[in-house]
């Protein structure tokens, strides 16, 4: 039989050289994938904000010497539109003016969860009642109180953080918690 000079000895150099290449699209791949992963944008709900860290540092000098606890405050990064990055401390709860609207209309929830809020720290105005009801529940939070609403999560997990979005509701409040359809005791 007489091939021609560019023809195969066999047909497993094909199959080798397909296998390579499709191998070669996987690495290609993968490489773009983890690139759009390593410079994608802020997944955060809230716009520019980022978790809330909380540090903590201890150390303990000699055997014989006194111990010392350094705690420093916990504190935020937000970003800003520019992509500057600036560190904010996080309010303590007393700093922080709180008020909660019970939305789905279960008696006394907004009570119970003003009072949890005071045994925290929390500065807690008086509970009251929204209309219309809320699908899910809400953190709204004032101007500057982002980082505080994130800390409020703990008593309201999964609530949505938000800015406010009437300053007239819940006036004189930093974060107002909205119990919303989804909350349960």
């Amino acid at each position: 039989m007489n091939r021609g000079r560019h023809a195969a000895d066999s047909s497993s150099s094909f199959y080798r050289d397909l296998s390579m290449m499709v191998v070669g699209i996987l690495l290609v791949g993968a490489a773009v994938f983890l690139l759009l992963y390593l410079f994608a944008g802020d997944p955060d709900p809230v716009a520019g904000e980022t978790t809330v860290p909380t540090t903590t540092s201890s150390s303990v000098s000699g055997s014989s010497g006194p111990s010392t606890t350094n705690t420093t405050a916990p504190s935020v990064t937000t970003t800003a539109p520019t992509n500057s990055t600036t560190t904010l401390p996080v309010r303590t709860p007393q700093e922080v003016r709180v008020i909660v609207l019970n939305s789905i209309g279960l008696d006394g929830a907004g009570g119970r969860m003003t009072q949890q809020l005071a045994d925290a720290g929390y500065q807690t105005q008086q509970a009251d009642d929204l209309e219309p009801q809320q699908d899910s529940s809400r953190l709204w939070f004032k101007e500057g109180f982002a980082a505080e609403a994130n800390a409020l999560l703990a008593f309201l997990p999964g609530a949505l953080v938000e800015p406010i979005p009437d300053p007239e509701v819940g006036a004189g409040a930093d974060v107002v918690l909205v119990l919303g359809t989804g909350y349960t005791e």
